[in-house]
Formats: structure tokens, C-alpha cells, sequence
């Protein structure tokens, strides 16, 4: 068997009532990613993991999480405004839907003059504040609003209620689901011609009432890949989670990956810039808006940013956690 290198995929447009939404990595049987280039193109990802298993993944993933890739990485291009929505957690995923939660995050790209992000309530909240503002129209008052500029990045856990609207593009890493919960949709649930369902009722308890932590979740990068080397922020952590870890990796000189620190594949989204990306297995370009999944059986990657230096987003999947084991044979 022929082994992997560095896979690149064609984007999957679907567009919204607020704008749209490019598919840029996504493991979904009706909505599978397609290799772009060599051998394996024309092939989709779960083709692949079926093929590859723990050498695309990482052992230990494909163990913990079988034929389900657990990552999906979007662009969002918000035009109108999304609904406020909030996203269940794992637990209420599986015993509900049979699915997994949706823990996200966002990265700003690209804000006009009008946009905003809504994000997690200003203050403790209840239920019955949050059902009676949905009722109103008023949901958005309950919510922290930003005005938001390019190098932003939200970390969106499971139960923050959220909205965004008026001129963004955005980089969204997220767990493998499409569970979301519409709590209020800025009037369109009243208009026959764009109503879409509305889950207020499901979503209730399912959300965290509590004030949004900005200081555990909000923070503005340095879009210039020099100034963030300056400014000791080439490389960030911005993600430590059990559904994935995000790092904000700036380069101006090249730089050695070496796979085995992460035991898991490793997908990088150019934000800035470009990079050449080289391995043992082959190479290939990456450019702003490219995203680009990197197999875990890969020794060791070169990544040589363009002369202007190159600003990307570093996801990999952490070990899952270890199965309990028992010391004392009573126990067994």
C-alpha cells in the first residue's frame, strides 16, 4: 500500500440565510471532503481513514474514535445574521441524537464596519430570562456584543449561546457535528418564506447560564507574522481541549514539525501568507484560505513560509483518555 503525504481537498460550498459556508475538511459520509491531488485524488476522507486507519489519524484516535473523523474545519462568509444558537454538549448529543456535540471555535478573517459577534452571556442568567428575551426579540441584549477586527478568535465551548452578522469571515474549527440549536432568528421565524425550525424548548437546558469567562475565551493575535515573532507570540496555544487542540503558528524562517509530539494527524489553515509544505512523501503549497491535513504516519514535516512569512492555524486531536484500570483484584 502505497503510503499518505500531505492531503488537500476540494471545498464544499453550501450556502445559508445568512451567507455561506465552505466545507474545507469534513469526514461526513453525505458531505465527504475529495482529495484535490495525487494519488489518492478523486478519493474521499472516509474512504481513506477506512483505508489508512490509525496511519492518517494516529493509533490511539482511530481506536477511540473509529471510521468518525472527529474534526470539521469551515470558512463562514456571515452577510446576514446567523441566528443566536447554542450547541449541545457530547453527553446530550449521544443520548438524544446519537451524535457527537459540537465544541467550536472561531478565528476573525476579514470584519466590515457593521459586523458584530455576540458571545455568551454578560451576566448570570436563568432559563426563564433567556425563554422570555427569546419570545420578545430581545435575546441579544442578554449577550455580550463585540465589535470584532481581523486576528480575533472565540473559543465557543458547548452551552455558550452565540450570533455573529453584518460583514464577517471567519475560520471555524470545530467537532464533527451539525448540532445546532436555534433560539431566536432575528424575525425570520416569522416570515413564512425564510422561517427555519426554532429549538428553544430542546435547547434550554442544555446551556450554560452562566457570565461568559472572556479571559479564558477571547484573544486578539497579531495578523503580521513578523510582529507576532516580535511580540513572543509565534506560536500561541489558543485551544487545550478534549475535542482538540488549536495553536496560532507565525513563521518567517522555516521550521522543523515532527509528527510523533503529536501522535495524531495535524491539519493547518493558512491564515496569511503562504508556505511550502515538505515531507519525506511528498510537498505541496498552501495559500491564505487553504487548509491542508497532514497523516499522522508522516516522520517529519519543513514548513517554508513565503518571503513575507505565513500566519496559520495548527489543529491536532489529543490522546483520548485511557480506559480505567483496576490494581486490586477485588475490584475486578
Amino acid at each position: 500500500m502505497k503510503k499518505l503525504y500531505p492531503l488537500t481537498f476540494h471545498p464544499l460550498w453550501k450556502p445559508k440565510a445568512w451567507g455561506g459556508e465552505s466545507w474545507d475538511l469534513c469526514g461526513f459520509e453525505d458531505d465527504a471532503s475529495v482529495v484535490a491531488e495525487g494519488f489518492l485524488a478523486d478519493n474521499d476522507l472516509p474512504d481513506i481513514l477506512e483505508t489508512y486507519m490509525g496511519d492518517l489519524v494516529g493509533d490511539e484516535v482511530f481506536d477511540w474514535y473509529n471510521l468518525h473523523f472527529p474534526l470539521l474545519l469551515k470558512h463562514l462568509h456571515v452577510e446576514d445574521r446567523l441566528s443566536v444558537q447554542v450547541h449541545p454538549d457530547d453527553a446530550v448529543a449521544e443520548q438524544r441524537f446519537d451524535d457527537y456535540g459540537k465544541t467550536e471555535c472561531w478565528y476573525v478573517l476579514e470584519a466590515g464596519p457593521d459586523a458584530r459577534i455576540w458571545m455568551g452571556f454578560k451576566e448570570d442568567t436563568d432559563a426563564s430570562q433567556l425563554y422570555r428575551a427569546c419570545k420578545e426579540g430581545t435575546a441579544d441584549r442578554l449577550l455580550n456584543a463585540y465589535i470584532p477586527k481581523p486576528g480575533d478568535f472565540f473559543f465557543i465551548p458547548t452551552g455558550t449561546v452565540h450570533a455573529a452578522g453584518g460583514g464577517l469571515k471567519i475560520v471555524e474549527v470545530q467537532e464533527a457535528s451539525d448540532l445546532t440549536f436555534r433560539l431566536y432568528d432575528w424575525g425570520r421565524e416569522l416570515n413564512p418564506a425564510t422561517r427555519r425550525p426554532i429549538h428553544l424548548d430542546e435547547a434550554l437546558d442544555c446551556i450554560d447560564y452562566r457570565k461568559y469567562d472572556e479571559a479564558a475565551c477571547c484573544c486578539h493575535l497579531d495578523t503580521d507574522p513578523a510582529a507576532a515573532e516580535r511580540n513572543g507570540n509565534g506560536v500561541r496555544v489558543l485551544v487545550d481541549d478534549p475535542h482538540f487542540i488549536v495553536t496560532s503558528l507565525s513563521l518567517t524562517s522555516p521550521a522543523k514539525v515532527p509528527m510523533d509530539e503529536f501522535q495524531s494527524c495535524v491539519v493547518l489553515s493558512c491564515l496569511q501568507g503562504g508556505v511550502r509544505i515538505e515531507t519525506g512523501e511528498g510537498a505541496c503549497a498552501l495559500k491564505a484560505g487553504g487548509t491542508v491535513l497532514i497523516p499522522a504516519s508522516l516522520d517529519q514535516v519543513l514548513l517554508i513560509p513565503d518571503a513575507g512569512g505565513v500566519h496559520l492555524l495548527q489543529t491536532h486531536l489529543p490522546q483520548p483518555p485511557k480506559e480505567e484500570t483496576y490494581n486490586n483484584p477485588e475490584e475486578l
